[in-house]
């Protein structure tokens, strides 16, 4: 047992831990059928929970209407040097750290546009192959996460005014009547159930 240590410490010390723990994060309601597991890294620096729960509370929020929600199950250390993502190979880069599940959620300092490097991006849903994760600059309004995981279960940008994934700036409908639409739900029940099929996605907890 004493030769299995070291190597069991190096292996601890390899997964750089944040301060915060999911203990700290809003949990899936208790009645969510299908709880997707999220893997979280966020700068060294960052200690801004209330805009986690923010971000956590309206995705749930939205995915009631398909029976499923998010919880984050582990909270890592994003490296000084991926704090800022400012080009196309560095959102790949990211892919890099974690697995494929959990589904990744990096926050960043900053996005730049990829198109654009002078623009800034609040969120975006990245694919390498058969792989994916979101990024999220922490300057991102509340609903971000809820629209990218519109990304993540199959859904284009939208025109219907009542989307969440339609990302024209409107003064009707508010905010708290706006999310997935009749439309889009089947897209994302019929997603989700082949991702977890597949493993491309994780439950935080049995079915």
């Amino acid at each position: 047992m004493s030769n299995r240590l070291p190597l069991l410490f190096g292996l601890l010390l390899a997964l750089p831990a944040h301060a915060l723990t999911p203990a700290e994060l809003p949990k899936c309601p208790a009645k969510t059928a299908i709880c997707i597991a999220l893997d979280l890294w966020l700068p060294a620096d960052f200690s801004d929970t209330d805009w986690l729960r923010a971000q956590l509370d309206v995705a749930n929020d939205r995915l009631a209407v398909v029976g499923a929600g998010v919880q984050v199950v582990a909270v890592h250390t994003l490296p000084d040097a991926q704090a800022r993502v400012e080009t196309v190979a560095q959102r790949t880069a990211l892919g890099d750290h974690g697995q494929q599940a959990p589904l990744r959620w990096f926050v960043v300092q900053h996005l730049a546009d990829a198109a654009d490097p002078a623009a800034v991006r609040k969120g975006v849903t990245w694919r390498q192959g058969q792989q994916f994760w979101v990024i999220e600059s922490q300057s991102a309004m509340r609903w971000v996460l809820a629209h990218e995981l519109g990304h993540v279960l199959g859904l284009p940008h939208s025109t219907e005014a009542k989307s969440i994934m339609n990302k024209t700036p409107r003064l009707w409908p508010p905010p708290w009547q706006i999310g997935f639409t009749a439309r889009e739900q089947p897209v994302q029940r019929r997603t989700l159930a082949r991702l977890l099929r597949a493993q491309r996605l994780r439950l935080a907890r049995p079915e």
